[in-house]
């Protein structure tokens, strides 16, 4: 277990809890590292979170979701790549971890988002979000 995965989760199921209801029908997680990924994907199950998306390594094969999410929450990701990437970005918290250990995973990545219209269509983000770590 990583340090402060647990808390990843609950910040992003309190995100979006606090998030409209029409938000929440089509919510995706997209996720920068597979750290993060990691984490979504192990505790958020249990707060009913949706898989993470990731681009990052072997994560890029598992594609995205279906129906296309609409409106993401964003982890691991610097704010510039989502202003570019998304009409609209905005910070919705912060992750932290109750130990106060900095955790490799989110140095530098704290920040969390909500965005929503994607500026491309999926498949065109999806062919270039491809990276490795």
């Amino acid at each position: 277990m990583q340090i402060g995965w647990p808390e990843l989760a609950e910040t992003l199921a309190k995100i979006r809890d606090s998030l409209p209801v029409k938000d929440r029908a089509r919510l995706g997680i997209l996720a920068g590292d597979e750290g993060e990924t990691g984490a979504v994907n192990l505790y958020g199950p249990a707060y009913g979170l949706p898989g993470a998306i990731s681009g990052m390594n072997s994560n890029w094969l598992r594609g995205y979701d279906d129906p296309l999410p609409q409106t993401l929450i964003v982890v691991g990701l610097p704010r510039d790549f989502l202003e570019r990437n998304f009409e609209s970005c905005e910070l919705a918290g912060r992750l932290t971890n109750r130990y106060g250990i900095v955790n490799a995973t989110i140095d530098g990545y704290a920040d969390v988002f909500v965005c929503r219209n994607l500026r491309q269509p999926w498949p065109d983000f999806w062919a270039h979000f491809r990276y490795y770590g």
